[in-house]
């Protein structure tokens, strides 16, 4: 039974501990919301760039319209739809394509208040090509990684009287989400061959430990930080929204799309593959057209100084000035293949012109 004046003596005590800890304020400078700030990805500057590339490639300008890209993942802890990650960079950048707005909606209202038979009359502009996709799985937690150091010391009689123990953990848990794209003609609902994307992206839940202990025969203090780093799941999808957009595109239009990066991306071999079977079915003539198409991006850096040195045309017909002007191209660049009218040559001549140099 504690007496009354030990009862006393511990309240006043308390009362003089709550005088001698003060409420924690917030500085004026700390409640003030942070300024917002553009939302800069990976792939941003890379939309300019394949603009550019369309224009420089004499691309036929289509109108573009971007569908629902709904979540069709078992797991629906992501946004039901992404439609917006992918019409964004396209609005902003690529001028040199139309992109119309997905409201269906729109359209029906319209219909039922002009009726079937004057609806067709208002003149209505239709996409010719249409982006379509889903969000075709969300794994959480697939993989979980572990790993802890422990180190532990006596000291002393080494008895065991006095003991330091270090513990340094780390751990790393990965999801995945992976996305699927593709294009289909407006007209008659066809999707277009080879212009289709499916790529997936990991994000990391990562936790660190550290803690140091000190004890005295079984007794002691320990002392412990945490870290854990949690990735968001919507930045993770904006960016691989982008990335596989840039790739459809670029297969789209059958444009050397990795170069728009930097760095640059990883050349994409499907699209390789289609540039040397194109240059092998063609006849004599139409290889040299295909090889004059690139002459011009290496025209301002492997000119020579005498710049009415060379005569180029595309008219399908190798001259001696186009096949000198390719064996200089050659060497300048350190071409493997040699000779000229293969494919080696033209895939060489493709993945290296200094399209933005």
């Amino acid at each position: 039974m504690i007496s009354s004046k030990k009862a006393s003596l511990i309240f006043l005590i308390i009362i003089g501990l709550q005088g001698c800890v003060k409420q924690p304020k917030f500085t004026e400078e700390e409640k003030k919301i942070t300024k917002p700030m553009v939302n800069n990805t990976y792939f941003s500057d890379a939309f300019e760039k394949l603009n550019r590339l369309l224009f420089l490639f004499n691309q036929k300008k289509y109108r573009f319209q971007v569908k629902n890209i709904d979540n069709m993942s078992s797991d629906k802890g992501l946004p039901s739809d992404v439609k917006s990650f992918l019409s964004t960079p396209l609005i902003l950048h690529m001028h040199n394509m139309s992109i119309l707005a997905y409201t269906p909606i729109y359209n029906i209202r319209e219909a039922q208040i002009a009726g079937l038979k004057y609806f067709p009359k208002m003149g209505k502009i239709f996409p010719e090509l249409v982006i379509d996709g889903a969000i075709t799985q969300f794994d959480k937690g697939i993989i979980s990684k572990n790993t802890n150091f422990d180190l532990d010391g006596a000291f002393g009689r080494g008895d065991g009287d006095s003991d330091l123990r270090m513990t340094h953990d780390r751990g790393d848990s990965i999801s995945q989400i992976a996305l699927d794209l593709n294009v289909f003609t407006y007209e008659d609902r066809n999707y277009i061959a080879g212009a289709a994307t499916h790529n997936k992206i990991e994000i990391h839940r990562k936790r660190k430990r550290n803690r140091i202990g000190f004890f005295v025969n079984g007794s002691g203090i320990g002392y412990s930080k945490y870290t854990t780093l949690q990735q968001s799941k919507d930045e993770a999808l904006r960016i691989l929204s982008e990335y596989s957009l840039l790739q459809l595109i670029g297969r789209l239009y059958n444009v050397p799309y990795w170069k728009c990066t930097t760095p640059n991306l990883e050349p994409d071999e499907l699209l390789l593959q289609r540039k040397v079977n194109r240059f092998n079915n063609a006849n004599h003539k139409g290889r040299v057209k295909l090889l004059e198409e690139l002459i011009g991006f290496y025209s301002y850096r492997s000119k020579p100084k005498d710049k009415n040195r060379y005569s180029i045309s595309s008219d399908g017909k190798l001259s001696k000035d186009e096949l000198s002007f390719l064996h200089d191209i050659a060497k300048t660049y350190n071409f493997k293949s040699k000779k000229v009218l293969t494919a080696d040559f033209y895939k060489e001549m493709y993945l290296k012109a200094p399209i933005f140099e």
